[in-house]
């Protein structure tokens, strides 16, 4: 505990004795959570998309398939795209939503339960600090109505309107956030030498180092009474309040917090039921649910006709890792990572693999957010320049053979993919077509999710399939800092390393004040340099469906937050 700092004289010995064990097992979980996002994707993976795998041996210039018509990329969901009403209908306050949820969680308590329906289900029983506005990521006032920096940028002070109260009736203060703040023993906590409440609607944070991603993490934690932060159902401040909670039930039931801050949600409640992946295609033609999903991107089953579809971007960013430093393979001279970036076609991989349903990338952050550089672009289809930078490399064929050969010996490419994801296997498919299209003799390795987590996180991989989500706060100092890429250590997975990269990740997440312009104007750098020398082959975004009923107003979904994010907001539609 050498290394963490007090939290002031009031810090109990309870704390103390907790503490050094949670940071543990939380590094554990920020270290891994990409692989852990790879399992979660096995389970939410579209069943209806077929992968295609080659045979063992690979046959140059195999054929793809035919490229579809590229529809245009569907950007963030504007009111626009919200269900419209039909001419008679007006709005009406009250009324019970059915909401149906792919997957259950195991508690509903935000601080233990880590899976995407807890996560779905977060907003809608507790509340944070900040909001985040779904599709740019800007933070927006959450239980806090206002906030600000000291001067020196060393202290971050949150201000909370009065008469706020817990969902138990019971007055909601400032000090009882902070201890909650200190108990729930976030890692990110680390970043502050004092978390105080100068008076009961007053918190502030001072920082050990100014770190802006730690303040995004803090500010965006679920709130908890700091009585029941190991609860199975801990009280919270948010719109709606659980009827009970017992794990086997398949249903939850939420009714109106008659506490709420504000005018108070205008659904009378909401009824949960939660759902297996394999029962989602039936549920789908039953007129039993308002709100039905997210699904997969290509995964369309036939509707009811009051349902419809509306899709959005997920904030999974689909990536091929063309590691620097392989465990056990000499690394990819620079040509022929430059080679493999032009070797792709791809609006037509988009239309392959999702029928167009997602956003090409150009960089390490999702377009819409607010320190994306939309000007960036991804590289243009170019195999006659990829051919070329392979022969500069040395690869040529030099025994007929159809393959092209360094040093006297066959180049080989494996592309290792989670071989429990149907999304990842088509790809790793299509994306070695292309390579063989080239004369590399490229193959596709589905391995078992588990053996995929040990072979980046060990970086015994050549290339790779993989997923990262996309978070509020544009920080990515775990994944290309230098001192990250340590083979078992950091999340550097492909051994990059950069001084001008370091630097501006340094300096981006420590900007007093935590000024977004200044800080995207660091960030609009790194992009640049990131997009130029592709430490990983930045590839697509799928985007997520939901099915919507008609009745239902106010959806507003986006890659930034759960979709349920401004539930409160919902309502449904009556007509005469």
């Amino acid at each position: 505990m050498g290394d963490l700092p007090p939290f002031g004289p009031g810090r109990s010995s309870f704390i103390v004795r907790r503490w050094s064990p949670v940071v543990r097992r939380w590094s554990l979980v920020v270290r891994h959570w990409p692989f852990i996002l790879l399992l979660l994707l096995t389970a939410c993976a579209p069943a209806t998309i077929t992968a295609n795998t080659p045979s063992a041996t690979p046959t140059a210039g195999t054929p793809r398939p035919v490229a579809t018509p590229t529809p245009t990329p569907l950007p963030a969901v504007s009111p626009a795209a919200t269900p419209s009403p039909t001419p008679t209908a007006v709005p009406a306050e009250g009324g019970i939503l059915r909401l149906g949820l792919v997957g259950k969680p195991g508690s509903l308590n935000p601080l233990a339960e880590d899976t995407p329906a807890m996560d779905r289900l977060t907003p809608l029983l507790y509340d944070s600090l900040w909001q985040v506005d779904p599709q740019t990521a800007a933070l927006r006032p959450g239980l806090a109505q206002g906030w600000e920096y000291s001067a020196d940028g060393l202290s971050l002070t949150f201000h909370l309107p009065p008469g706020l109260r817990w969902s138990s009736g019971e007055p909601l203060t400032a000090l009882q956030l902070v201890n909650s703040l200190q108990a729930s023993e976030h890692p990110t906590l680390r970043a502050f030498s004092q978390i105080t409440a100068p008076d009961p609607r007053t918190l502030t944070l001072t920082f050990a180092r100014i770190d802006c991603a730690a303040a995004t993490a803090i500010g965006l934690l679920p709130l908890v009474h700091p009585d029941t932060l190991e609860a199975a159902v801990p009280v919270g401040s948010g719109p709606f309040v659980a009827e009970g909670w017992a794990g086997p039930d398949r249903t939850l039931t939420l009714h109106r917090n008659p506490y709420y801050r504000g005018p108070g949600p205008r659904l009378d409640g909401v009824s949960v039921r939660f759902l297996s992946a394999d029962e989602v295609a039936v549920a789908a033609t039953e007129a039993a649910f308002d709100v039905l999903g997210p699904l997969p991107a290509g995964e369309t089953p036939t509707a009811s006709p009051a349902l419809q579809r509306l899709a959005y971007p997920s904030g999974q960013m689909v990536y091929i890792a063309l590691n620097y430093a392989p465990k056990n393979e000499p690394p990819l001279p620079p040509e022929v990572r430059r080679a493999l970036t032009l070797a792709l076609d791809r609006p037509a991989v988009l239309s392959d693999t999702l029928a167009g349903e997602g956003q090409l990338l150009a960089g390490p952050l999702l377009p819409g957010h607010w320190a994306a550089v939309d000007s960036l672009t991804p590289p243009d289809y170019n195999p006659a320049a990829a051919r070329d930078l392979l022969a500069q490399a040395g690869l040529r064929d030099t025994d007929g053979d159809g393959w092209l050969d360094q040093n006297g010996k066959r180049f080989e490419l494996s592309i290792r993919l989670n071989a429990e994801n149907p999304l990842h296997q088509k790809l790793g498919w299509l994306v070695s077509s292309y390579y063989r299209d080239l004369g590399l003799y490229a193959r596709a390795e589905g391995v078992p999710a588990e053996s995929l987590v040990d072979d980046l996180f060990t970086h015994d991989f050549q290339a790779a399939v993989f997923a990262w989500p996309a978070r509020p706060d544009p920080d990515q100092r775990a994944f290309w800092l230098s001192t990250q890429a340590e083979a078992g250590a950091g999340l550097n997975l492909v051994s990059f390393q950069d001084a001008q990269v370091d630097d501006l990740l340094a300096q981006a997440v420590a900007v007093p004040g935590c000024q977004p312009e200044t800080r995207a104007g660091l960030y609009a750098r790194l992009q640049k340099i990131l997009a130029q020398a592709r430490p990983v082959d930045f590839l697509l975004a799928p985007n997520h469906t939901l099915l919507v009923s008609n009745r239902v107003r106010g959806l507003s979904p986006g890659p930034f937050a759960p979709f349920t994010w401004n539930i409160g907001d919902w309502g449904v539609e009556i007509g005469d």
